[in-house]
């Protein structure tokens, strides 16, 4: 059928990209990281500008039954989508339900197709496990404080640890390695909701294991995430 052919051949495509890029050096700045593991507040580069994070309830600290974190979004900050300031990629947690709160500013949100807003004061936004979803700054003139809590913890902060930490040593998120983020995103359990669902399976059980087994990549960090996430 043409559209599993298709499909076929877009996945060995990226098998192929995956080898062949990583032989080639095309690699994330690894052998310049910078110590960032156990900071509660740390900041995170996309495209020249920084949001701010703020761990107020770590992994740790909850013994991983939730962790709560505080985001501050920076007017003008660029997202993964154009027009959605600080938006990170469409994504889907697989096992982990996402609430958010606002402190101040304005939250959009888009959960199924679906867009909604939030303000301060208003009751908390919880999205379910397995929902494709995104959040932006709603007023792209003044900043967003808001906080999201993940339950129950999985992976995720050892994730955003990790992902702050390549974006800012490597300048911007533009200048860290496509092939890294992919092997980043499993390790936070999480998929990434733009990319059709069989290419998404082959990413996470063929070209993610090669990368790894070939010590190419890897998920997670002890100079960002500390050593207990090796």
């Amino acid at each position: 059928m043409p559209g599993r052919t298709t499909q076929v051949a877009v996945a060995a495509a990226v098998l192929l990209a995956s080898v062949t890029l990583s032989f080639y050096g095309f690699r994330s700045s690894r052998s310049q990281r910078s110590v960032r593991a156990g900071l509660r507040q740390f900041e995170c580069t996309q495209a020249g500008d920084r949001s701010r994070y703020t761990v107020i309830a770590s992994t740790q600290d909850t013994k991983g039954e939730y962790l709560k974190v505080q985001e501050y979004i920076r007017p003008g900050m660029p997202g993964f989508s154009p027009g959605r300031s600080g938006s990170p990629p469409l994504h889907i947690h697989n096992s982990q339900e996402e609430c958010f709160t606002v402190n101040s500013g304005s939250f959009s949100y888009v959960v199924d197709g679906v867009e909604g807003y939030l303000k301060h004061g208003d009751k908390p936004a919880c999205i379910p496990a397995g929902k494709p979803h995104q959040f932006w700054n709603g007023d792209n003139t003044t900043a967003l404080d808001m906080e999201f809590t993940l339950t129950p913890a999985g992976t995720f902060e050892q994730f955003i640890r990790t992902f702050c930490g390549l974006a800012s040593d490597a300048g911007t998120v533009d200048n860290v390695s496509p092939l890294q983020m992919l092997v980043l995103f499993p390790y936070g359990d999480m998929q990434l909701a733009d990319m059709p669902k069989p290419v998404w399976l082959f990413v996470e059980r063929i070209v993610v294991p090669v990368l790894q087994s070939l010590h190419i990549y890897k998920p997670v960090y002890p100079e960002y995430a500390g050593d207990t996430y090796t």
